[in-house]
């Protein structure tokens, strides 16, 4: 079952970079189109959209056509659905708004069968082959395919970044929220402001001093390039709403400034 299931899984490890976009709609086929486009991840948003479980499981159905893994992005007051979405054959959960180390201790938690966690055990779903994958195989192959985000996006998350870092329950990722660390800081939409630029630079420091893997949201393809440059591995370029909003504007532009 693993397989490419546990390449993102396998490419963190290695430094590889990684690119994906945000999931906001339930259309299968937009999924799908994503895949093919060429990323590497999706992330099914269940904080900024109306995605419920049951709209995830058809996301998650259309990228693995195309060996694409999917994350699901939650936040901390709904880890508890975790395990459910881990179900649909996501193989990651991303964890919004994290500023304590007991954030990180629930989502380990959460994703994890005991010893390691206490996610509650069952094959009778479709990653485990509706129970013809053996429970010892489903556990191992859960455990090498698991990939976990921690997002800091507040000036509490950058005060508590030491204590987060030592935490022995430390994710996969640290992803870097900066919008809403812009406007944590007194600054909506930012992004170049020099407090947020000069936070912005103490965190990828720290990460950078413990050689912890980098994840960012950047808005379009040259903010992607200098997050890259400055050490980002796993970086979420946009949406599928905000990919397909640029791309018609472009395009009506492109006819109207050829008609003019």
């Amino acid at each position: 079952m693993t397989g490419w299931r546990g390449g993102l899984r396998a490419a963190l490890g290695r430094g590889a970079p990684l690119l994906g976009t945000f999931i906001k709609t339930a259309d299968p086929a937009i999924a799908e189109i994503l895949a093919l486009a060429g990323f590497d991840l999706l992330v099914a948003d269940l904080e900024h959209s109306t995605l419920a479980l049951a709209d995830v499981v058809g996301i998650v159905r259309a990228a693995e056509l195309h060996a694409v893994p999917v994350i699901v992005r939650v936040s901390a007051a709904d880890l508890d659905a975790a395990g459910r979405l881990l179900e649909t054959g996501a193989i990651g959960i991303q964890v919004t708004g994290v500023e304590r180390a007991e954030t990180l201790a629930r989502m380990r938690a959460a994703t994890r069968f005991a010893p390691a966690g206490a996610r509650s055990l069952a094959v009778s779903h479709r990653v485990a082959a509706f129970g013809r994958t053996s429970i010892g195989r489903y556990v191992d192959e859960a455990a090498a395919s698991l990939v976990t985000v921690a997002q800091l996006e507040s000036r509490a998350a950058v005060a508590a970044l030491p204590a987060l870092l030592d935490s022995p329950d430390a994710p996969d990722v640290w992803f870097i929220g900066p919008v809403d660390l812009a406007n944590d800081l007194g600054h909506p939409g930012g992004h170049d402001h020099p407090e947020v630029t000069a936070v912005l630079g103490g965190v990828l420091d720290a990460l950078r001093d413990r050689r912890a893997a980098i994840g960012v949201f950047a808005r379009d393809a040259a903010d992607a390039i200098a997050w890259r440059a400055r050490g980002a591995q796993l970086i979420l370029l946009g949406s599928d709403v905000t990919l397909l909003a640029d791309a018609a504007r472009a395009a009506v532009r492109g006819v109207q400034d050829r008609s003019a």
